[in-house]
């Protein structure tokens, strides 16, 4: 046995001086090799084209607005899932639900890569209204915070004024998950 030990110590010593000598290799915080999720810091959100609603709105109908979700950063980052948008107004606030809620045979959300400069979008869908109506809420702004976020940035609304459905079992409110 004692003949054996100096061999696996020698074993040893070779493994250890083999591995001091390799290169060092930067190691990614996703293992599967996906860019981190994207930092609220890293992401301004605008109004993009494309979408129904009408700068003064278009009462008595549901219409689509899309926003825009770009990569200020330096390096690519992911996000996956739906963003949270609450329509303020002062102290007043309707929150919108999620697709999931309204329809449980939406798609489910991707993972969406975004390199530096690249932009995803979600589309906000909406009842459309009078200023006249009851249960309607005339928004200043949206407050967006994207899927895993923390930190909500703010859009000023231009879409007019919208019927509240935060209660509503269906609500005709809602927000898709984000995509490309």
């Amino acid at each position: 046995m004692a003949r054996l030990f100096p061999r696996r110590a020698a074993l040893l010593v070779a493994g250890l001086m083999a591995a001091s000598t390799a290169p060092a290799v930067a190691v990614s915080p996703d293992v599967t090799g996906r860019p981190a999720p994207c930092k609220d810091s890293a992401l301004a959100p605008s109004w993009a084209p494309g979408g129904s609603a009408k700068p003064e709105g278009v009462p008595g109908e549901q219409v689509t607005a899309v926003v825009a979700l770009k990569n200020t950063g330096s390096h690519a980052c992911a996000l996956r899932g739906y963003p949270e948008v609450t329509l303020k107004m002062g102290t007043e606030t309707e929150g919108v639900q999620t697709e999931t809620f309204r329809d449980q045979t939406s798609v489910r959300p991707k993972p969406v890569t975004l390199a530096p400069g690249a932009s995803a979008r979600f589309t906000l869908t909406f009842l459309s209204s009078k200023v006249s109506e009851d249960d309607v809420i005339v928004p200043g702004v949206a407050e967006i915070t994207v899927p895993a976020g923390k930190s909500p940035k703010e859009l000023k609304w231009r879409w007019g004024p919208v019927m509240r459905q935060e209660a509503a079992t269906h609500s005709g409110n809602f927000v898709s998950p984000v995509t490309k």
